[in-house]
């Protein structure tokens, strides 16, 4: 995932960067948006594969994967357009509406 200062914290800013909090992944998993460019950098917390939507890594590879579901279907709340991954190919446009069809996916809960 993003490898962050451990020192950030969810809601500062970095740049043009809002971090967002991305529990159930890993550790201190984060996504960075940046609401003027309407662009959402998720790490490891979704991946682009196959190419043109999001999915998530296995179970196994999560540290708990109903929290991060429930940090997915949060990420919604927010308004993007593009999703940068750090595994799989980028979603440039209509990215969040691939992570709604993500969310909408999930088991209910």
């Amino acid at each position: 995932g993003a490898v962050i200062d451990a020192e950030l914290a969810a809601g500062e800013r970095v740049g043009p960067f809002r971090i967002v909090g991305v529990p159930g992944k890993s550790p201190g998993e984060v996504a960075l948006h940046d609401p003027e460019r309407r662009l959402l950098i998720l790490g490891d917390a979704a991946i682009g594969n196959p190419p043109g939507r999001l999915s998530l890594l296995p179970d196994r590879a999560m540290d708990d994967p109903a929290q991060l579901r429930s940090s997915l279907r949060r990420l919604l709340e927010l308004d993007f357009d593009a999703v940068l991954v750090g595994d799989g190919a980028p979603i440039l446009e209509g990215g969040r509406e691939r992570l709604r069809e993500l969310v909408a996916a999930f088991a209910p809960g």
